[in-house]
């Protein structure tokens, strides 16, 4: 962006530009997308827009942003009022439920992926989203269930939110028949490489 909104009155058309282009991308490919088309939909003078936003991709990169930390701040909300599970299987369960949620009723929020090309670069060559997720969630889990176990922590969950926003995107192409494989393997997975950091280890069984 090009500047942050300081008056509610600028925030709001932050937003309606925002929300525009999500209800864009829900419709058309990001190349059929245009400036003019986002701030008719949106409501907003193009002065406005280009107040805050110098090109379409800005945009963009801003929704994926408002994603992300939409997606956090509720995961942060379960664990700091205290619905999360008791386990940290469970947990990654709720996690992978909530992010399926919202692909299906957060405008945009399927479309708009980190590992997206757009114009043929990275949303933000500068920002690794993968790594700034994957931080936040190792935090999370790690202050609540511990870290168990000699595997890096920081890598095993920057792996895991790669592979599985992989499989989640792989989930969305498949037929709906298919969709519940693609989410249990991805599940499966998810566990084996969290569980190397977060499974407590079992005490050996003694002999007789």
């Amino acid at each position: 962006m090009r500047r942050q909104p300081v008056q509610q009155r600028g925030a709001a058309t932050v937003s309606a530009i925002l929300d525009a282009c999500a209800s864009l991308l829900n419709e058309y490919d990001y190349d059929d997308i245009t400036t003019a088309r986002i701030v008719d939909v949106a409501g907003v003078p193009i002065g406005s827009f280009y107040q805050y936003f110098p090109d379409k991709r800005s945009v963009v990169h801003a929704l994926a942003l408002r994603g992300m930390e939409t997606y956090l701040r509720e995961i942060e909300e379960l664990f700091a009022a205290d619905l999360i599970a008791d386990t940290w299987r469970g947990a990654m369960t709720q996690i992978v439920a909530v992010y399926m949620r919202m692909l299906t009723d957060v405008p945009g929020f399927g479309r708009v992926r980190f590992s997206d090309m757009l114009d043929s670069h990275r949303l933000d060559s500068s920002v690794d989203q993968y790594e700034l997720m994957a931080e936040r969630l190792a935090e999370m889990f790690v202050n609540r269930f511990g870290a168990h176990g000699d595997a890096p922590v920081m890598l095993t969950f920057r792996i895991a939110v790669q592979t599985a926003d992989a499989l989640f995107k792989l989930a969305e192409r498949v037929d709906e028949d298919d969709r519940a494989y693609v989410i249990g393997t991805a599940n499966e997975l998810l566990t084996g490489m969290l569980g190397s950091v977060l499974e407590e280890p079992q005490d050996p069984i003694q002999s007789p």
